[in-house]
């Protein structure tokens, strides 16, 4: 297979092939899956035994590359045309059509790093990244570090009712939560409450998070360079966050019994069943997801999202102030020409961006923070652009925080699974109206049906926004809060038509084009070397 290329347990082969053989051809197949029985990544290598250095390392492979966008299966009509086109132009290095790229490659630029064979003008590019680079990200971070692990994801992940999302310097403010994994409602500080991303909300720039929150029993202590995270007595979460140690102390039994009872006679019985890197998450990072189409780095620039699935990034200290920055180079075309090189891909068109990888990446952090600024001031634009997004679609819990009128409450159980709730608005025969999804669901409440006619229809709007596009499961209880008066009502949907209105006027796109032709312009790349980045990005 391919992998041997860029993986660390190829390194071995890759070493007896660059010193002892003269490498005549290469056919890199990737992940077309033009051999019918074969889906590790084939690749066909053509070598002779050459123990002259000199006549190794002068040497031209024959590369033969077999493009991205071919992997479909689209049955083996196809599969033969692949197999054509590489026996009628394996010897015409520059040929390239919709199948495949020809070209020579010289031995000499192996090294004893991942082999990444490439066309003349991307090699170009490539060492240009390189020649122009300040540092590398290896440079720049701390490593990777692992998600959070609770224990018991169902009482430490907790959703907020009625407020946005809680930062971690968001202090002394009291929100009403619910366990994400139980029912009943529950007074809480937000002064140790974090934003919480499950399962594939890591994305570009942020999270298309759910709105969950987990609780955060530390506090993050700082010395020299070392930052440690200590657990909260009893004393201190008792005593000054009455509502949160109430909340710990219903659930007790249950945090005990964790993994077998591990904390059955522990003092500690709501700390984390994994404690290693908590201090780690409090401060502003990249987080990444492994496996993707191309880079998706998140940015936490405040240090308050947590996760489990996903990795971060520690960022070194005198480079915190520059994670916008850090995070923008590694979305950006220039840095995604060069991991797909050297990274390992997967089936579909996926590639790994695993440390070994990532690490490797040129970036340019040092200098005047002022050539930076127009990077940060576009990252900026992004988030809040994805920020306000995510907002409206948790509607209305995240326009609460601002509302200061008396609140109802409408309880409601799914019937029916529904990814996503696709919600209408019926009038029954009765004159009264109803939210109604599919023929199994549909709410119906006094709050809805209070006032005139004209309010009625308005409050039943309010509950359609409320509902529409979640993802309910059978039996799954929701709590809609809804102003009692009718202002109220209509506040809070014309901050949400607003928010829409907003959203729709945003142009995420061209925000990236922005952050991608600054960074063209950091590395010094030309019109032309601009256009073998997109190039190669159209197809890999």
């Amino acid at each position: 297979p391919n992998q041997f290329m860029v993986t660390e347990y190829g390194d071995g082969l890759r070493r007896v092939l660059r010193e002892e053989a003269s490498l005549d051809e290469v056919y890199d197949f990737r992940d077309s899956g033009v051999f019918k029985d074969a889906t590790n990544y084939p690749a066909i290598v053509i070598a002779e035994d050459e123990p002259d250095k000199s006549v190794r390392e002068a040497n031209d492979i024959r590369c033969v590359r077999v493009k991205a966008n071919v992997e479909e299966d689209t049955g083996r009509e196809l599969d033969d045309e692949i197999i054509a086109a590489v026996r009628d132009h394996r010897d015409d290095p520059g040929y390239s059509d919709e199948f495949i790229d020809v070209f020579d490659f010289s031995q000499g630029e192996l090294g004893d790093s991942y082999w990444s064979l490439m066309p003349p003008d991307e090699l170009k590019v490539f060492r240009k990244l390189e020649r122009n680079q300040t540092d590398t990200i290896d440079d720049v971070t701390t490593g990777v570090f692992q998600g959070i692990r609770t224990g018991r994801n169902s009482l430490f992940v907790v959703e907020v009712l009625d407020t946005d999302i809680v930062r971690s310097d968001d202090t002394e403010q009291i929100v009403t939560v619910s366990p994400s994994g139980g029912s009943g409602e529950y007074k809480m500080e937000t002064d140790l409450l974090r934003p919480f991303l499950q399962g594939d909300e890591i994305q570009r720039w942020r999270g298309e998070w759910s709105g969950l929150h987990v609780i955060y029993p530390y506090n993050l202590n700082k010395r020299g360079e070392e930052y440690t995270a200590h657990l909260l007595t009893t004393t201190q979460i008792r005593g000054y966050l009455p509502h949160t140690w109430e909340y710990l102390k219903d659930h007790e039994d249950i945090l005990r019994g964790r993994e077998g009872g591990k904390w059955e006679d522990s003092d500690q019985w709501w700390e984390y069943s994994r404690t290693q890197n908590l201090a780690k998450f409090e401060l502003s990072k990249p987080i990444q997801a492994e496996i993707c189409e191309r880079a998706t780095f998140m940015l936490d620039d405040t240090g308050s999202w947590y996760f489990t699935t996903g990795y971060g990034v520690g960022v070194k200290d005198q480079y915190q102030d520059l994670t916008n920055t850090l995070v923008a180079q590694l979305n950006s075309k220039a840095l995604d020409f060069y991991l797909k090189h050297i990274a390992a891909i997967k089936a579909g068109g996926y590639y790994s961006y695993r440390t070994q990888y990532v690490e490797k990446l040129p970036c340019i952090l040092s200098g005047s923070p002022d050539e930076f600024n127009d990077i940060t001031d576009t990252v900026s634009d992004i988030v809040a652009a994805i920020d306000l997004k995510s907002k409206t679609e948790r509607f209305p819990e995240a326009y609460l925080g601002d509302f200061d009128g008396d609140l109802g409450y409408i309880d409601y159980e799914w019937q029916t699974r529904r990814y996503p709730v696709n919600a209408d608005i019926q009038e029954k025969t009765d004159g009264r109206f109803a939210v109604t999804a599919g023929r199994s669901d549909e709410i119906t409440h006094p709050l809805i049906d209070q006032g005139d006619r004209e309010e009625q229809k308005l409050r039943a709007q309010y509950v359609h926004a409320a509902v529409d596009g979640r993802n309910m499961k059978s039996g799954e209880q929701q709590t809609i809060a809804i102003p009692e008066s009718q202002s109220g009502v209509e506040q809070l949907i014309e901050s949400l038509e607003t928010d829409h209105q907003t959203v729709e006027e945003m142009d995420i796109e061209d925000l990236e084009a922005e952050i991608d032709q600054t960074i063209y312009d950091l590395f010094g790349l030309t019109g032309d070397e601009r256009d073998v980045v997109e190039d190669y990005l159209q197809v890999f």
